[in-house]
């Protein structure tokens, strides 16, 4: 992770990382979307970036989190060479952390570009649909800046058959892979709290210019054509390298319809 008030200089883009992404970009069939697929390190003026968010945002999950989570991947891939990036992220943070703890300090880089990826913590937590509503409104209209700043909003991913849920089932998933037995949370209470979420996100998104980036339907896509799995890391519960190669490519091509 890149911490707060810390900009990482580019990486240089490998063959590789053009292989992986490519292969992701890739539906079953094998095809990619050259229209919405973007190029590597396209020209372009330099750009301030910050990136908000919980865990998925530092990039747990990744083998290697410092260069290959995901909004160091939408970074390298999407953004001009002569952009910056700030990683704001904190683990477990809520909507109300990152109004506290990140958002003063994305404010002070009078950033760009901003992503965010703020609604399983949230949700694990308990949050009402509605105060989670209002906080990430509060959150997207101060990084707005009144419409200076384009904001990225990631909604909900499908939840529940992570094997991290799905061994703790009806209850949450805890710390270390334990399973919090004080929170009762049987499938169909997932699936109603992640749909009452993605409605609030996308209401406050609407509300305050953001875009937003439907996880929802990625995660849909590939339990449907069968690699749900293979997005998801050891531990049961965050994006693999693959997943966090398809948020990057998701977050990508959002951010590529802007311009």
């Amino acid at each position: 992770m890149i911490g707060p008030g810390r900009v990482r200089v580019r990486a240089a883009t490998t063959a590789g990382l053009l292989l992986t992404l490519v292969l992701a970009g890739c539906g079953s069939n094998g095809a990619v979307g050259r229209s919405v697929l973007p190029s590597i390190s396209p020209p372009g003026p330099p750009l301030r970036y910050v990136a908000i968010g919980a865990s998925e945002t530092v990039g747990i999950g990744a083998d290697d989190p410092l260069t290959e989570a995901w909004p160091q991947l939408f970074y390298r891939v999407a953004l001009p060479r002569a952009a910056v990036f700030v990683n704001l992220g904190i683990p477990g943070a809520t909507v109300q952390d990152a109004l506290s703890q990140e958002v003063p300090d994305a404010l002070a880089l009078r950033p760009d570009v901003v992503t965010v990826w703020l609604n399983v913590n949230d949700l694990l937590h308990g949050v009402d649909p509605a105060a989670y509503e209002a906080g990430l409104t509060q959150l997207l209209t101060d990084l707005r800046g009144g419409g200076r700043t384009q904001v990225l909003v990631a909604n909900t991913p499908p939840l529940d058959r992570l094997p991290a849920y799905v061994r703790c089932s009806p209850f949450a998933p805890g710390l270390g892979g334990s399973c919090d037995r004080s929170i009762d949370l049987p499938p169909s209470a997932v699936r109603s709290a992640v749909d009452a979420y993605n409605a609030a996100i996308g209401r406050a998104a609407g509300r305050t210019g953001a875009v937003v980036v439907d996880l929802h339907a990625l995660g849909l896509a590939a339990r449907a054509d069968g690699t749900e799995a293979h997005l998801i890391s050891r531990d049961g519960f965050h994006p693999s390298d693959a997943g966090h190669v398809s948020v990057a490519l998701a977050f990508a091509t959002a951010y590529q319809r802007l311009r």
